[in-house]
This record gives structure tokens, C-alpha cells and sequence, in this order.
């Protein structure tokens, strides 16, 4: 664990925001080198930054809603600009805010929405270096070679794991010009959510609490791989009633 990158009378470099930050200005350049996205710069950038403060929000409010009772901490301005995260939150709130988006922007559609995915999940494995280094979202103990000893024991490097994950889809989200209408977006739905189904099962930390036995990511995992299905079906429909 390296939480401190740097650290001197004037200044305190910590690893996990900075990693977050770089996640961030590597997702806006991937992002805006899209020849789409430059077509209608004042609308991406809306779209971008909108999806910014809308998942950081959903993430903040997820991790509130699974791992503290305490009310104050919402009214805490380090609560909303310090660590404790969880993803499926911000990608959650994300939704939301694309439906609401789609809603001004008529023109809303699978061109605009596909060049966000390698950008999200490419920035999404950089942030998880950032979980390495600062100790969070770590295994549980093992005994087999790649254990990395953390908390005081050897565990699965479940940080470096899924960030290896991610990198591998965003590269081929990045790569898979043929891949068009919801065919990116499935792939990531379904790719990352088996991803991180065996993430969360070979995790140790208890601060994500338990829904029914499970952890509330392994159940988001697994709407989002039905609603993968139900978006293949209806594909499948669509091209049987057109021939």
C-alpha cells in the first residue's frame, strides 16, 4: 500500500485522488478525440461533465446507503469531496441522468453514447490503482501465488484484478470499430458485471455490507446481466420482424 505518494512540510500527495483525477482527464481526452463527439462540442461537453457530478453523486449516495447510518455524514463537505465510493452508484445515478438528458437532446443516440464506454471503463481501471495503493476494496487472505500482502495478511489482489479487466474491455471497446447500435454497450454490461462478480467474491472487506447473503454489487451485477439479455432479445426481435 503506498496511500501517500509524497509528503513534505508544504505538501501531502495522496495516491487515491490523484489516481481519480488522472481516471478523469484520461476519460475526457478519450472521450473528446472522437470525430462524433467534436461534431456537437457544446452538447458533449454538457453530456460529460453532466455524467461527471451526476455519478459522483450516485457513488457517494451508494456507499451511504450500504455501509453507514450515520445522517450526519450528508451534510459533511468532506463526506461529498473525500474517499468512499462505489461505482455501480455513479453508474446507476449515470443512467438516470442520460434518460433526463435524452429528454433536451433529441439527437441522443447509440453514436454519442458508444464513444463514453472505452473512456468510462479504461478511466474506471485507472481509478482502481488509485483502490491499490490507497488499501481500499482489498481480497480476502489466500495462499495462492499472487497474494499480496495487505492488512496484515496475503490476499487477492482483487484491485489489480479488475483493473487488469477493465484495462483488456477498454482497449477492445477502444478497438471494436464494427461494433454498432447497443452492441458496445451490452458488451460492457455484460463483460463487466461477470468482471466484478468475481471480484466481490474473492473480496474481504466488510464495509460494502450484505444484501440477502450477498453483497449489494454481486445483485446490481446481476439486474445489469438481465437487462444485457432483455436489450439482446429485443435486438434479435427487431431484426426477426425486419426480414
Amino acid at each position: 500500500m503506498l496511500p501517500i505518494l509524497y509528503q513534505s512540510h508544504d505538501l501531502v500527495i495522496y495516491s487515491y485522488p490523484l489516481l481519480m483525477g488522472i481516471a478523469w482527464g484520461v476519460g475526457y481526452q478519450i472521450y473528446f478525440s472522437s470525430q462524433i463527439v467534436e461534431a456537437s462540442p457544446k452538447s458533449s461537453q454538457f453530456l460529460f461533465w453532466g455524467l461527471f457530478v451526476s455519478s459522483w453523486v450516485g457513488a457517494k449516495l451508494l456507499f451511504y446507503l450500504t455501509s453507514s447510518h450515520d445522517s450526519s455524514l450528508l451534510s459533511q463537505v468532506s463526506f461529498w469531496t473525500g474517499g468512499g465510493l462505489v461505482f455501480y452508484g455513479g453508474l446507476i445515478a449515470s443512467f438516470f441522468f442520460l434518460m433526463l438528458f435524452k429528454m433536451v437532446d433529441k439527437g441522443l443516440g447509440w453514436e454519442k453514447i458508444n464513444p463514453l464506454l472505452p473512456a468510462l471503463v479504461i478511466a474506471h481501471s485507472i481509478g482502481r490503482l488509485g483502490c491499490f495503493l490507497a488499501g481500499c476494496c482489498y481480497g480476502r487472505p489466500t495462499e495462492l501465488f499472487w497474494g499480496i500482502f495487505m492488512h496484515g495478511h496475503h490476499r487477492h489482489p482483487t484491485q489489480l484484478i479488475e483493473a487488469t479487466g477493465l484495462m483488456a474491455l477498454g482497449i477492445l471497446l477502444l478497438k471494436s470499430k464494427n461494433m454498432k447500435g447497443s452492441t458496445p454497450f451490452v458488451t460492457y454490461l455484460m463483460s463487466y458485471s461477470i468482471l466484478r462478480i468475481i471480484v466481490e467474491l474473492l473480496r474481504g472487506d466488510e464495509v460494502r455490507g450484505e444484501w440477502l447473503g450477498l453483497s449489494p454489487s454481486i445483485w446490481i451485477s446481476l439486474g445489469l446481466i438481465a437487462l444485457g439479455v432483455s436489450l439482446v432479445l429485443v435486438n434479435k426481435s427487431k431484426l426477426l420482424r425486419s426480414t
